[in-house]
């Protein structure tokens, strides 16, 4: 191939390298990257459309299970009065007593505060004292958790009731308190029992005596109540 004829390909193929590469620099490449800015913006749309889809559905099941929700609302609400209460409890606990056949029950209400994890209602502590087997326990805890008022039991405390100069009293025995069985025979004798439990109430406000954003305050702690059968 003469000289010539040969420079005249190797610069026509120089040329077309240098299309190619002013095509790929100049048209492709941003149309390129354009198109996968596009398909990011795509995914990124598919991923919200997912998450509200979600919410949708989440926001239909709260719709369709709002009746039964109001209703157990309307339940707890009855269980949490808007006042302490504190004699009405009494004489529940007091008939829960004499249901399960305990004796010497006492009731010590303490001072009542706001929760600890914070809300619009107050807890008052219940101490609660009596004398019973393990059986009637179990029966006043269970009628306890009945009642018309809601009561939280936090810790149940054994202790053995012995005569005196019969020895010293087992104190505590830990025993289970949700209604298992056992056979120790520390608890098949009357037991001195302590519970220590919770109850609630909440009260109302005026909204134009409290600032907006401001908890209730709790109001005075009811007088210590015993009650002995």
């Amino acid at each position: 191939m003469p000289r010539s004829n040969r420079n005249i390909l190797i610069l026509g193929i120089l040329i077309i390298v240098l299309v190619v590469v002013g095509y790929y620099y100049l048209l492709l490449g941003p149309l390129l990257g354009t198109l996968d800015q596009r398909a990011q913006e795509r995914s990124a749309k598919e991923a919200q459309l997912a998450s509200l889809q979600q919410e949708v559905a989440q926001l239909e099941a709260v719709r369709r299970n709002a009746p039964e929700t109001e209703r157990q609302l309307l339940e707890l609400a009855k269980r949490v009065p808007t006042q302490p209460e504190i004699p009405t409890l009494v004489l529940q606990i007091e008939d829960v007593a004499d249901a399960s056949g305990v004796t010497q029950l006492s009731i010590e209400p303490g001072t009542p505060g706001p929760p600890p994890g914070g809300g619009d209602f107050s807890v008052i502590p219940i101490t609660m004292s009596f004398e019973g087997t393990y059986e009637q326990l179990q029966d006043f805890l269970l009628r306890t958790r009945n009642l018309a008022r809601l009561v939280t039991v936090k810790t149940v405390t054994y202790c053995r009731v012995v005569p005196l100069g019969a020895g010293e009293a087992t104190c505590p025995i830990n025993v289970p308190v949700t209604g298992e069985t056992t056979t120790l025979p520390e608890i098949e004798q009357v037991l001195q029992v302590e519970i220590e439990a919770e109850v609630y109430f909440q009260p109302s406000v005026e909204p134009s005596n409290v600032p907006a954003g401001t908890a209730p305050v709790a109001p005075a702690p009811p007088e210590e109540t015993t009650i002995a059968q």
